[in-house]
């Protein structure tokens, strides 16, 4: 998930600057973020919110704040009202 969320960002980002948006990710790109993910985001809730997820934990955690995914679907939300994201679209419409 923060894999994703970094990615997005990314992407994002590149719209919010009138940049290119790279269509593909590569290998090394992908071991990179990984790597940032797992030194910064993957902390010990993270990978019991995992656990708890995929049924191997019976722990109720109801302290998740998740501010960051609310702005990211804020976000989300003003690049797919500037109508260039339909149904069709695809990311080189983007």
């Amino acid at each position: 998930m923060h894999y994703r969320k970094r990615i997005l960002k990314e992407i994002i980002s590149a719209i919010e600057k009138f940049e290119t948006v790279q269509e593909s990710i590569y290998l090394r790109k992908a071991i990179a973020e990984l790597y940032k993910v797992w030194k910064s985001d993957a902390t010990a809730k993270t990978i019991r919110k995992c656990f708890k997820r995929g049924g191997f934990s019976n722990q109720t955690d109801n302290s998740d704040s998740d501010d960051e995914d609310a702005i990211l679907k804020e976000k989300w939300k003003t690049v797919e009202g500037n109508g260039r994201i339909t149904d069709e679209a695809t990311l080189s419409d983007i």
